[in-house]
């Protein structure tokens, strides 16, 4: 009997990560099979938002779940986006991979603690989880279907940064999206945040990214 060698290479991670993600949507499929479903059909209706955004309260397994997905798939995807354009943040010899799935974790965690904090100060802290747990559905949702693309475009397909591009489009055109649905849901409490609302949305969701691409761009 011989051994058949398994060939290694660089990108060994990224099949694992993938094996990872694959666990984990069984995991949630299976134990949360319900939840899971109406997750899926986010894009048709809101039914998922006003069953689970209060139950969110006590049971957040769920969220924390997906949010690791999004994780992995925003590190694939800018992974690949310093491939494409040989961009090397490399540190202390640690591979470019590590690097940037660290400081996307950081970058996430960091981002909602500071939310939940200012939450806290201002006084809105159930208006603020309302948009947080509706913004992490969406966003959740997009790491699904930018993961298909990442597929493909590794996998499948020669790599083509156009594909990546279109990915991104749509990852946060859903993103977008769920910006739309909470000022629909929540119209008449934005009446009355509407000055922290704004502020919120230009501090923490449009200004880390514009800091984040300054920083690359006169870095590389």
């Amino acid at each position: 009997m011989k051994w058949i060698p398994i060939i290694t290479n660089e990108n060994d991670w990224i099949f694992i990560s993938f094996i990872a993600i694959l666990g984990i949507t069984a995991f949630i499929k299976t134990y949360h099979s319900f939840r899971f479903k109406e997750f899926l059909n986010l894009l048709t209706n809101n039914k998922y938002i006003i069953i689970f955004n209060k139950k969110e309260r006590s049971n957040t397994l769920f969220t924390t779940l997906l949010l690791i997905v999004q994780w992995v798939a925003m590190s694939i995807c800018i992974w690949l986006i310093f491939s494409f354009f040989n961009i090397n943040v490399s540190i202390y010899n640690i591979h470019s991979e590590y690097i940037i799935f660290i400081g996307i974790g950081l970058f996430i965690l960091l981002k909602l603690a500071i939310q939940f904090f200012i939450s806290y100060s201002l006084n809105i802290n159930n208006f603020l989880r309302s948009y947080l747990f509706i913004r992490l559905s969406y966003s959740n949702y997009a790491s699904f279907i930018l993961l298909l693309f990442l597929f493909l475009i590794i996998y499948g397909m020669k790599s083509n940064i156009y594909l990546v591009c279109l990915s991104l489009l749509i990852f946060v055109f859903i993103h977008i999206l769920g910006i739309i649905s909470f000022v629909k849901l929540y119209k008449n409490e934005i009446r009355s945040y509407w000055y922290y609302f704004i502020l919120y949305l230009c501090t923490f969701e449009i200004t880390p990214y514009i800091f984040i691409n300054y920083w690359i761009t006169h870095q590389y």
